[in-house]
């Protein structure tokens, strides 16, 4: 089989295997058995769960890391896609499905890469190759890859992130930062008698959104952005409403917004 077919069958075989963030032991033990075929010199599957295959040279040198996380986002509504989200089905040149760019491709091609490199080179070149697929990414970032870093040791990481094939030598960086706002809980037939931790939200939110975010030369403008608020309790003990409501995720501190 030809390494483009090799990548292509690849690549749906991981959307085959659904991975959302911390169920991704399925697709781990198929990525670990891909690599074990594919001659890697040692594979193995950390403590968090990612696996890590590598290839060693015969001569002392630099260590090479590529890394590809194996989670997804979930799938709300499979029926609004036009194509079958765990399927992998190739149409007109484009392999479909979720995953399939965020980055179950580049990892295919990177662990396609390394055993192609092994191939060509005899083993004979210096240094070494590794390839990590990582978890819980979407939800995680940095966490798993922190361990495979520990272990790899590597000089040098090249990351399979989409980039519409542009090399990208740099990263922003990520911060999250949690508000909280503290309030009291009343009846919502006579608010007067309590405090709005989520009105005290409203209020913040506007002053922290004007902030500039910082400029970076290389990297361009930075990113501030609103992710989530959450109030708690939800809903609240006395709210006047009769109805089934999901649960949603709440902060330990009761009568709060964050």
């Amino acid at each position: 089989m030809q390494t483009n077919e090799q990548l292509i069958t690849l690549c749906q075989d991981l959307i085959k295997h659904p991975s959302l963030s911390g169920f991704e032991k399925e697709a781990a033990s198929f990525i670990q058995k891909t690599m074990q075929s594919l001659a890697y010199d040692e594979v193995s599957i950390d403590a968090y769960g990612s696996v890590v295959g590598s290839i060693f040279g015969s001569q002392e040198g630099p260590a090479v890391l590529m890394d590809g996380h194996i989670d997804t986002v979930g799938v709300e509504n499979p029926n609004l896609w036009n194509h079958d989200p765990f399927a992998g089905r190739l149409t007109e040149g484009r392999i479909y499905g979720r995953g399939s760019s965020d980055m179950k491709g580049a990892l295919s091609a990177m662990m396609l890469a390394a055993a192609e490199f092994k191939k060509k080179t005899g083993g004979k070149f210096r240094g070494s190759l590794h390839v990590s697929a990582t978890v819980c990414e979407e939800c995680f970032e940095g966490i798993s890859s922190r361990l495979v870093t520990k272990f790899v040791k590597p000089d040098v990481v090249i990351v399979g992130e989409a980039s519409s094939l542009a090399i990208k030598r740099g990263q922003r960086g990520r911060a999250e930062v949690v508000l909280q706002t503290f309030g009291k809980s009343c009846h919502s037939s006579n608010p007067d008698e309590g405090v709005n931790a989520v009105t005290a939200m409203l209020t913040l939110l506007p002053e922290i959104l004007a902030l500039k975010a910082p400029h970076h030369p290389v990297l361009g403008e930075g990113i501030l952005v609103l992710t989530d608020i959450v109030s708690s309790p939800y809903p609240a003990p006395a709210c006047g409403r009769d109805r089934k409501i999901h649960p949603r995720p709440d902060p330990t501190d009761p009568g709060q917004a964050s």
